[in-house]
């Protein structure tokens, strides 16, 4: 537990070191496993690895190829959607813009949204899972058997890209290949029966300890835990509320300015005040209701983009008990925070900007 928390808290803080200079969407992220251009190849080899039917997916006026026997690499990987109890609890989709550094393509739209951080270590975990996860051969059930794929509620879905070349797939922006693979029971000897849409006539049985690996992990496992990770350079000014008082920072990365009020700083005045700011550290997912009731939010942290397209963020941190500050990210109210550390950013705050005022 605490060598991966070592491991999320030194992304983050690489990653902040990026944001500062050149920039994390200059950088190849760690194995070259968020390496991947945002150039479509007018022409490109594919490996053809995925047996496909007759029937064909459409996903915003693009056709995808339905699979009957799925077969991808990590790096082919765009989207994952995993249902468990009828209903869909996570969804995975790399989502590349503008504004955005690459390792930040991917965002969880269920349950969260794009101003989730994503781990990246954690999410090629379970795309590893998922390819070793083979279809090679189906299972003989016997007759009478109940291999619960009819009346499943449970299954995941997988768009990708259709190579094994790790190249070709990195090189490649959208999928053109979707497999849903439904869940059915256990079959009493380690397995699962399963099968995939639109070919459910071909039984598989999948190794029960690999499908729990995918499934036992919860949405907050998947996103590195600070409220919201924003690139200095798309920055045009964060404005602060803090204790009832109102401070402004104003960035302007390209030719390195940054003011504190009416006061110019140096660079690393800044980056230690932006990382302090950046640091907060999420506890948990929030349950039940703060204390506080409808009081003020004792910190508010507002981004302003300088960038089109490139939407503003606002944080606010309330008070929840004596222990821990809910934040509040977009209207959005979810997760918890230590109030020792928002007091921190508070300190920090007065203490360098409110000088230069």
């Amino acid at each position: 537990m605490g060598r991966q928390h070592g491991k999320r808290i030194a992304a983050f803080v690489v990653c902040l070191t990026l944001l500062l200079s050149a920039g994390c969407s200059k950088v190849k992220e760690e194995d070259d496993r968020a390496d991947q251009s945002r150039t479509k190849a007018e022409t490109q080899e594919r490996a053809g690895n995925t047996g496909t039917g007759g029937d064909e997916d459409r996903k915003e006026g693009k056709t995808l190829k339905q699979a009957s026997v799925p077969q991808f690499i990590p790096n082919g990987i765009r989207s994952v959607s995993l249902t468990k109890d009828g209903e869909e609890f996570l969804h995975i989709s790399r989502e590349p813009a503008e504004y955005k550094m690459q390792f930040d393509y991917w965002e969880i739209l269920n349950p969260y949204d794009e101003n989730a951080t994503m781990n990246t270590e954690v999410m090629f975990e379970m795309f590893q899972e998922l390819c070793g996860i083979t279809f090679e051969m189906p299972a003989e059930v016997l007759e009478g058997v109940d291999t619960g794929i009819e009346d499943s509620d449970m299954g995941y879905r997988v768009e990708y890209v259709d190579t094994l070349d790790d190249s070709v797939a990195k090189s490649t922006d959208e999928a053109d290949t979707t497999a849903e693979v439904i869940l059915g029971k256990e079959d009493g000897n380690g397995g699962r029966y399963a099968a995939v849409a639109g070919n459910e006539e071909q039984v598989y049985v999948l190794q029960e300890a690999a499908l729990q690996m995918i499934f036992g992990r919860k949405p907050f496992d998947y996103i590195l835990k600070i409220p919201v990770l924003i690139s200095a350079e798309t920055l045009e000014d964060i404005e602060i509320t803090a204790d009832g008082s109102q401070f402004l920072i104003q960035v302007d990365a390209a030719k390195d300015s940054y003011r504190f009020g009416k006061k110019e700083v140096e660079k690393k005045e800044f980056a230690a005040l932006y990382q302090l700011i950046s640091g907060v550290g999420l506890v948990s997912e929030m349950e039940g209701e703060r204390s506080s009731g409808k009081d003020e939010p004792h910190l508010v942290v507002r981004f302003h983009r300088n960038m089109e397209g490139a939407p503003d963020v606002s944080v606010c941190y309330y008070a929840f008990d004596d222990e821990f500050d809910s934040v509040e990210i977009d209207g959005v109210e979810r997760f918890l925070v230590r109030k020792e550390d928002v007091e921190a950013v508070i300190g920090g705050i007065e203490e360098n900007v409110f000088n230069y005022n």
